[in-house]
């Protein structure tokens, strides 16, 4: 639920504002992190914290304007999530006519917008995103000085570009980034395609895989000690794609999701892909079960989570939830997303939480 001001004037002129935005807080207890075991408050983990404005002005004949500003935020101490970035989630203005939407600002790439909807983490906990969230299902990277076409929607189907300028004197290309999308939207069926490429970015790649060394950079001197300091890895280009797809069978909602990410320098490459499969099953009209399973390879390294979570509404805002992970890898360390790294093969997580929407 949301907030909404509209206010009239002039012959056809109408506007609207709304206000908007997710708290989650909860428990959480890892077995296993750099070798010891934790319990913490955790935030934003059914769905990220955030507070955000919209509004549009219905221009006439079809046509109108729109602007979104969106902040992510940590309701366990109030900080901002990107303290140097304070609409850091989406910045963005544009116009909407019965050729499409066109936008320009900070905004999230296709990966995010078209696939995060069949995803485990989407539809259940943040610790069931894929490891490192590579494939940005989190919306962890947007991409900045961008501009966006999305078409009208045909039949159920919408399709999408967006390039973000990278804005150099040395050259189109450097820090530039670009993403292609289509997604279908049906009584049953929702599906979604996307590919992102981006250059010259640094991600951390130590903290979240818990590799210590890649493609001639090291990261880390010990991913897994105590004390562990991460530099991130500089990636010339990195290329994600990705398809995803979910059906509604009676009280059944199958969904399925594959995405892989390639690594670039000029030493090499590394990829990452994601094979994710899994359920939610409505137990009642106001208590869902979701149940999924994750493969996922990077070089040699193998992992394969398990994900469990019971969902269950107050009311259509609010709800209270428990949830549960457990990773186990091959050749390398576990490393669930939104944790450090165990420093064995296996870790597991437990949550329980409150979440409401705005």
């Amino acid at each position: 639920m949301a907030t909404m001001l509209s206010v009239a004037g002039g012959a056809y002129a109408q506007s609207s504002v709304t206000i908007y935005g997710s708290i989650d807080a909860g428990v959480s207890y890892v077995n296993n992190q750099r070798g010891g075991s934790s319990v913490r408050e955790d935030t934003g983990n059914r769905s990220p914290d955030r507070l955000g404005f919209r509004g549009t002005e219905d221009l006439g004949d079809g046509y109108k304007a729109l602007w979104q500003l969106e902040t992510g935020f940590n309701v366990d101490d109030g900080t901002n999530k990107k303290p140097t970035v304070f609409f850091n989630r989406a910045a963005l203005v544009g116009l909407s006519g019965p050729m499409g939407t066109l936008t320009l600002g900070h905004m999230p790439d296709f990966m995010y917008e078209y696939l995060r909807f069949q995803s485990s983490g989407n539809m259940g906990s943040a610790y069931f995103f894929h490891p490192g969230n590579l494939d940005n299902l989190a919306s962890q990277f947007q991409l900045d000085n961008a501009i966006k076409y999305e078409s009208p929607v045909f039949n159920g189907f919408t399709l999408g570009a967006m390039n973000g300028f990278g804005e150099q004197t040395d050259g189109f290309n450097k820090l530039r980034s670009y993403s292609f999308g289509a997604k279908y939207i049906g009584e049953a069926l929702n599906a979604g395609l996307a590919y992102t490429s981006s250059n010259n970015r640094a991600i951390n790649i130590g903290g979240t895989l818990g590799v210590g060394k890649l493609l001639g950079q090291t990261l880390s001197a010990n991913p897994v000690a105590p004390n562990a300091v991460y530099a991130n890895f500089n990636a010339d280009s990195v290329k994600s794609i990705g398809l995803s797809a979910s059906y509604k069978v009676g009280d059944f909602t199958p969904h399925f999701m594959y995405s892989r990410i390639k690594l670039e320098t000029a030493a090499g490459s590394a990829a990452e892909a994601n094979y994710e499969a899994g359920t939610d099953y409505a137990v009642t009209g106001l208590d869902t079960v979701g149940a999924s399973f994750t493969r996922t390879t990077f070089q040699d390294i193998r992992w394969n989570q398990y994900n469990l979570i019971n969902m269950y509404r107050l009311s259509k805002r609010t709800q209270v939830y428990i949830a549960a992970s457990y990773q186990k890898a091959d050749n390398g360390y576990a490393v669930i997303n939104s944790f450090l790294p165990s420093n064995t093969q296996s870790q597991s997580v437990y949550r329980v939480g409150v979440h409401h929407l705005f």
